[in-house]
């Protein structure tokens, strides 16, 4: 199913249209592969179990509302939520926003990471086996990338475009879902490195805890915080947390916080016209903080990123995209 307007779901007085397409909607939803897409100045999903899946937005923000997480996915991130999650979303803007969201049929996940498992020998001498692989992804906010992102493009601009087989989208679904396991097992071999002292389920409570400072940060990218805050969002010391997050992110919070201004302020510049001040006060810092970590961070400046056509990995969609 591939849907190229967002879903009228809420309870309200439909015609007869809407009704046969909300009866359709839900005999298929849930149950297969799934791209939600549109453009809107303000959406609202109730609480409901989704299947996995993962998010992007373009030209704004929409708000997620996970286990009393309030997670704000933007420009310059996506966010992956694991199948059974029950969660709400708010899409509210002054503009037009785009939000792009693939939903993954129950069991493809299982499905391939186990055939990742697997070399293709035994795949020919056993055939397809029944073990199923169950992953629970990071569901804290990522940065776009140079592996999942090109992806995620290319099933956009072909949806975009007027694809609308089914099939087609049960393959790029898989190629999708193998680049999200690789990066995923990727994360879990350098946190087995950097935690080597804890033993797993401290790892994963550590991870958890961590997740939720990068959102609390995420969502706080324009106020006043400070470190005591952002320990506090993860329920640890100050003295924990900085040692246990420089040893995951190989830098400090203020320095990754830095980074998420910096790369939201690049996200702004391309797909808003607001002046250069604006766009700073927006994210926290002042007009020569922001120039001064452009340059760190070996960015152009805000001319030259505007006059860019091509996204870079920093952001999902051009602004010119839709």
């Amino acid at each position: 199913m591939i849907l190229t307007e967002l879903p009228d779901l809420p309870p309200r007085p439909l015609t007869s249209r809407g009704a046969e397409f909300r009866r359709d909607f839900y005999r298929r939803w849930g149950r297969e592969n799934c791209i939600v897409s549109g453009t809107s100045r303000h959406a609202e999903y109730g609480l409901f179990q989704q299947t996995l899946s993962i998010k992007c937005v373009a030209h704004g923000s929409e708000i997620y509302f996970v286990d009393r997480r309030r997670v704000a996915v933007s420009d310059d991130t996506f966010l992956v939520l694991n199948e059974g999650r029950v969660y709400a979303s708010s899409l509210s803007s002054a503009t037009d926003t785009y939000s792009f969201s693939i939903f993954f049929r129950p069991g493809l996940q299982e499905e391939v990471a186990a055939g990742l498992q697997d070399s293709l020998g035994a795949a020919l001498e056993d055939g397809p086996l029944p073990r199923k692989t169950a992953i629970e992804f990071d569901e804290s906010l990522q940065h776009h990338d140079s592996k999942i992102t090109p992806v995620l493009r290319f099933i956009q601009r072909q949806v975009a475009a007027g694809v609308r087989d089914e099939n087609w989208l049960e393959e790029q679904c898989q190629f999708l879902l193998e680049r999200l396991i690789a990066a995923h097992r990727r994360r879990e071999s350098l946190l087995a490195a950097d935690l080597d002292a804890a033993r797993w389920p401290q790892r994963a409570e550590i991870i958890r805890r961590l997740g939720s400072a990068i959102d609390f940060m995420h969502a706080h990218l324009g106020d006043h915080i400070t470190l005591e805050d952002i320990a506090t969002a993860a329920h640890l010391s100050r003295f924990h947390f900085l040692r246990v997050f420089q040893a995951v992110h190989a830098r400090t919070p203020v320095a990754f916080l830095r980074e998420l201004r910096t790369r939201r302020a690049v996200a702004m510049l391309r797909s808003s016209r607001l002046g250069v001040g604006e766009v700073a006060a927006q994210v926290g810092m002042s007009r020569l903080a922001l120039w001064r970590s452009l340059r760190a961070q070996g960015c152009a400046g805000p001319r030259t990123i505007r006059r860019l056509d091509e996204p870079s990995c920093r952001s999902f969609l051009p602004a010119a995209a839709s």
